[in-house]
């Protein structure tokens, strides 16, 4: 497997050592995040699963540009952040509705 940068005489690069263990832990974070978007008992959990998930998301594009070596990966990333904050205000927003609801 060859990265962006690197020769096929110089073997493996640092990238390459690094990138493995990163991405093995984003997809441990990626069950971990989504067994409490499922399983989360209240609400508020299941969102700051789905907060989470964006995050790992983000870790998930700027590897994927440092292995492409395109930085139209990090545009998506800013894409990504952008919703899930959209998303993360619209709970709120809507948690804040439903309390003066109650009344």
């Amino acid at each position: 497997m060859m990265f962006e940068g690197q020769m096929a005489s110089e073997g493996v690069s640092f990238v390459g050592l690094v990138t493995i263990p990163v991405i093995a832990m984003l997809l441990g974070a990626i069950l971990v995040a989504a067994w409490r978007m499922v399983h989360g008992p209240t609400l508020a959990d299941r969102v700051v699963a789905l907060d989470m998930l964006t995050a790992i998301a983000l870790g998930v594009t700027a590897v994927a540009a440092l292995l492409a070596g395109h930085t139209a990966y990090l545009d998506v990333g800013l894409g990504l952040a952008l919703f899930g904050f959209l998303g993360t205000v619209a709970f709120a927003a809507f948690v804040e509705t439903s309390a003066r609801r109650r009344r």
